[in-house]
């Protein structure tokens, strides 16, 4: 297994990409049920490329199954998927700051994604079919990401890509340890509330108060995952909720199992096979 969890971007990318993270493993022995891993939703939004065996998703409440692409968009994701690892399985995960996908793509209103991922070809130009094409010659991992970011520094010139006040804005609700007003975090962003919320809607896909709640999951799930001894009542409290039945509320919706559940679910997956 090769991983590098949180690779940190070029200086000149760090105001659009927050990081990267890199997971390959070699699954040829490993039976097709067994390479299943649980992804519920997060708090970033994602340019994802796959540039060895294909990968399945499956969505968890309609069990539907699609074959994602060589690379996808991922808006902001808010129900759990699961995907299937392929033998050779090689996911490259660009982590970008909040905004930038939706300026990105000619401003795109991020309620088109449709809470699914897009193919990321049909929605640029003709240098990433380019850019999958290379990856899926490379053999060094840190090369790959080289020519990711050579990709990336031309398409955010091209494309004119600015960091704006409302950018800095989301990231505030994003970071944040405990819920923040409305009329607050609309203030850093220069605009009225129900301005706020009509920008928040088009960048990012749903309300911010919305948006507030996966933020909140995220952290609980993560924190579990890194520190599995901590009671599941201390993790409420540390991520902001006001009570552990109002987490228990949050992972019945965005993992759609128990939290105790998904722990499990995600110990089982497949890089967690070479770290036992």
């Amino acid at each position: 297994m090769i991983t590098f969890p949180h690779l940190v971007p070029h200086p000149r990318l760090q105001a659009y990409v927050s990081h990267y993270f890199v997971l390959h493993l070699h699954l040829k022995d490993v039976p097709p049920h067994q390479r299943i891993r649980p992804i519920p939703p997060d708090a970033e939004q994602s340019l994802y490329f796959y540039p060895r065996s294909q990968v399945t998703v499956t969505a968890q409440s309609t069990k539907e199954s699609r074959a994602s692409a060589k690379s996808i968009f991922v808006g902001q994701q808010t129900s759990r998927v699961n995907l299937q690892f392929g033998e050779d399985h090689l996911i490259i995960q660009v982590c970008f700051r909040p905004g930038v996908i939706h300026q990105l793509l000619g401003k795109m209103p991020m309620t088109e994604f449709d809470h699914k991922e897009r193919d990321a070809e049909d929605l640029s130009d003709p240098g990433l079919k380019e850019l999958n094409e290379r990856l899926g010659e490379t053999e060094d991992h840190l090369k790959m990401i080289s020519l990711i970011e050579d990709y990336l520094l031309r398409r955010l010139a091209k494309s004119k890509v600015e960091r704006l006040p409302v950018d800095r804005a989301i990231e505030f609700i994003k970071n944040a340890s405990a819920p923040l007003s409305l009329d607050w975090v609309a203030d850093q962003a220069c605009l009225s509330s129900r301005q706020f919320e009509r920008k928040f809607l088009q960048m990012m896909g749903m309300s911010p108060k919305f948006y507030s709640r996966i933020v909140r999951f995220d952290k609980a799930y993560k924190l579990k995952l890194q520190s599995p001894h901590l009671p599941w009542m201390d993790i409420a409290y540390q991520c902001g909720y006001f009570d552990l039945s109002h987490l228990m509320r949050d992972f019945r919706q965005f993992a759609e199992v128990t939290p105790s559940m998904i722990v499990l679910e995600n110990s089982r997956s497949p890089e967690n096979l070479f770290r036992r």
